[in-house]
């Protein structure tokens, strides 16, 4: 995958935390402009790239956060939180009220971060 596209990805995640927006796999597949084939897995390798960068520089809460499914509750894949236990940020299940409380506070945390100063 090309830096390129995992930049273009990363501005529009940036984006997103700035209007304090999230956005579902799909939706920023297709806004990214992710080509075909295996759009949803090409996606999910590049999220966990921007995670795996933002963790080396000291960002525990990654915007990768903000790209969710579309199910309710609007939360990460469990890939995201198997990642999360892997760079050690993470210790609970991939679904359920401790997976949502968790993402919710990391997104509220990359919403402060991308915040403009008042």
């Amino acid at each position: 995958m090309s830096n390129e596209l995992q930049q273009r990805l990363r501005n529009h995640l940036e984006a997103l935390a700035r209007s304090g927006n999230t956005i579902s796999y799909r939706q920023l597949a297709l806004l990214a402009e992710i080509p075909e084939p295996q759009v949803i897995r090409q996606l999910t390798s590049l999220l966990e790239a921007i995670m795996r960068t933002d963790h080396a520089a000291g960002i525990n809460d990654s915007v990768a956060s903000l790209a969710v499914s579309q199910a309710i509750p609007a939360i990460p894949r469990p890939g995201y939180f198997m990642l999360l236990r892997e760079l050690d940020l993470y210790s609970g299940p991939d679904t359920g009220a401790k997976a949502a409380a968790f993402h919710t506070a990391s997104m509220q945390r990359v919403f402060e971060r991308f915040a403009s100063p008042s």
